[in-house]
């Protein structure tokens, strides 16, 4: 009896505790959606489709161009947010969510470039003599061409990941035969006394230069060995792609579709930008240790922002603050997007959606300390602005123009010709001992060699194009690498930008002279019109000749960028644009 009569008090209790559970599940998934948006998001990427007999009514190709960028809006908008999130710190399956978006986008993508109905669209937009779509089939193209297999891309992915985590390595364990090279708050410790701290603390602590040198060596050696297997594939996997598109190497390949068009343009960049500053790497924090910091006005983050406005209205700009953490931005009364301002660690941009004219508005989060008390603090928020400007000012129709620039080595010159404009307005001007210009001349330097080392790297092993490590080690140090065949292993962006490394350098380069070609000139709205807003779709060249007033061969416009940069040789400058 007694355990018949337990089974409708069973009943009756899963009865009662069913709608509590219901309630408690509903309340939980109820608060994960509130906190988290991704499972949303992956929702609405997993149901995407890429569109499909949508441009047969298309009466030309600037209608067409239209249709597919607004028929694709919804692809690139999906694809940023992903971007957006993962930045983040994210659960597991938060994580997994994110992965499976982006895979599942990358092989819809895949599917639409194979497809007969694109190869259509590519020809139709090829036919355009209108700039903008001209522009825009260049992009597209560009990206369509660059697909791999996936057994090649899940290679090459695999030997960059275990490359970088080679390289992300801190550990290094010494062990000292000689006490003099004992760390001096180690003095009295036994013979034979392990290093296991900061190399940084140790560089700057360390009075002995031929101490520093030998624990800054065995630092830049300890991925060499792990890594040589990761980067002999990656050469190879590259070096095979070449093959297949009909390039000598890797290095030219990639080169093709540059400004800088050739590895003689590259090398040639390269060594005019060589200068000697007589500080080997392993002096760099014992020279810094001993240099005066530049000495700002602490000021509040808010009262940073405002003071940059001021001098972003010479080009249209306004910022009108919408409460305490949403900025708006207006350029000649018309609405750009959005400022979202959150206070972190570290002071960056996070972009989120992207400024489309006649389709949306942009959305960028900037991240801020409350205060800032440095020099790198307060020009760390004028870099991040100016970003944030050039990406809303662009004045495009089409997603692919005002994301991808005409090459990849001359993408980011409107923002970096914009930071010297703002830094100029601004900031202090360095003294040549103060310690932040010394870290400009070394980094500009280490760049330098590193863009020379990636270059060898990708270059035909029998190619005369390459540079003595060695010498070039010495031309900017002043000093010997003993293992320079160490070099290589000991930056990522070796497997990642490989040859295109001097990208960065070159366009600061570039920007730096279109700077100072045109900083005297009063209409410097004109300037920002011509190289950040660009209405007209003109090309990097034309931009050029409209600032400059005057055609520029590559190997002239290299030589322009040595002048800009040794600031006692500079070129005559003349603004052509103070009569327009």
């Amino acid at each position: 009896m007694q355990k018949y009569t337990s089974v409708p008090t069973a009943k009756q209790f899963t009865w009662l505790l069913s709608p509590l559970l219901l309630f408690v599940c509903w309340f939980n998934t109820a608060a994960y959606a509130a906190v988290s948006p991704i499972p949303l998001l992956v929702e609405q990427c997993l149901s995407y489709r890429f569109p499909n007999n949508s441009f047969n009514h298309a009466s030309d190709s600037h209608t067409l161009a239209v249709k597919l960028e607004r028929d694709l809006i919804g692809f690139f908008n999906i694809n940023d947010r992903v971007k957006y999130y993962r930045q983040f710190p994210l659960s597991y399956a938060d994580r997994e969510r994110l992965l499976q978006c982006q895979l599942y986008l990358a092989d819809e993508l895949a599917l639409f470039f194979k497809s007969t109905q694109f190869q259509l669209i590519r020809f139709k937009l090829a036919e355009s003599d209108n700039p903008a779509v001209q522009a825009l089939s260049m992009r597209i193209n560009r990206i369509a061409n660059n697909t791999e297999t996936p057994k090649y891309k899940a290679q090459l992915h695999t030997a960059q990941a275990a490359f970088k985590q080679g390289i992300s390595s801190q550990s290094l364990s010494l062990n000292f035969a000689n006490n003099s090279c004992e760390r001096p708050q180690n003095k009295g410790a036994s013979k034979e006394s392990d290093f296991n701290g900061s190399l940084a603390s140790y560089l700057i602590r360390q009075p002995d230069q031929q101490c520093r040198k030998e624990v800054w060596q065995a630092y830049q050696a300890r991925a060499s060995i792990k890594n040589k297997s990761s980067l002999s594939l990656i050469k190879d996997l590259r070096q095979q792609q070449a093959n297949r598109h009909g390039f000598t190497d890797f290095a030219s390949e990639q080169l093709d579709q540059q400004w800088l068009s050739s590895p003689q343009s590259v090398a040639q960049f390269l060594q005019v930008q060589t200068q000697q500053i007589g500080i080997a790497p392993w002096d760099l924090g014992f020279v810094l240790s001993k240099a005066n910091p530049t000495s700002v006005e602490p000021v509040l983050a808010e009262q940073w922002l405002m003071q940059i406005a001021a001098k972003l209205e010479t080009f249209g700009i306004r910022l009108s603050p919408i409460n305490e953490t949403v900025y708006r931005v207006y350029l000649d009364g018309r609405l750009l997007g959005d400022i979202y301002l959150s206070q972190a660690k570290t002071i960056g941009v996070k972009p989120i959606r992207q400024l489309i004219v006649g389709q949306q508005f942009g959305q960028v989060e900037l991240t801020l300390k409350p205060e800032l008390n440095s020099y790198q603090q307060q020009t760390a928020v004028i870099d991040s602005m100016a970003k944030i400007m050039t990406q809303f000012a662009s004045g495009h129709p089409f997603y692919l123009y005002n994301t991808i620039g005409e090459t990849q080595d001359t993408a980011q010159i409107d923002a970096l010709w914009l930071q010297q404009y703002l830094k100029k307005q601004l900031m202090p001007k360095l003294k040549p001992d103060s310690r932040e210009a010394i870290v400009l001349q070394y980094a500009k330097q280490l760049q330098v060699f590193r863009a020379k080392v990636a270059l060898n790297t990708y270059l035909a092993p029998d190619s005369l194009l390459k540079f003595d490590l060695n010498s070039a080690f010495k031309q900017a140090f002043a000093a010997n690498w003993d293992n320079i065949k160490d070099a290589p292993y000991t930056f990522s962006a070796i497997v990642y930008e490989g040859p295109l490394y001097y990208q960065k350098i070159w366009q600061q380069a570039l920007a730096n002279y279109i700077y100072q070609s045109t900083e005297d000139c009063q209409n410097q709205k004109l300037v920002f019109d011509y190289l950040v807003v660009n209405e007209s779709s003109n090309s990097i060249a034309d931009i050029l000749l409209q600032l400059l007033d005057e055609p520029l061969a590559i190997d002239s416009l290299i030589k322009r960028t040595q002048h800009a940069f040794n600031h006692q040789d500079q070129h005559p400058r003349r603004c052509t644009l103070l009569r327009k």
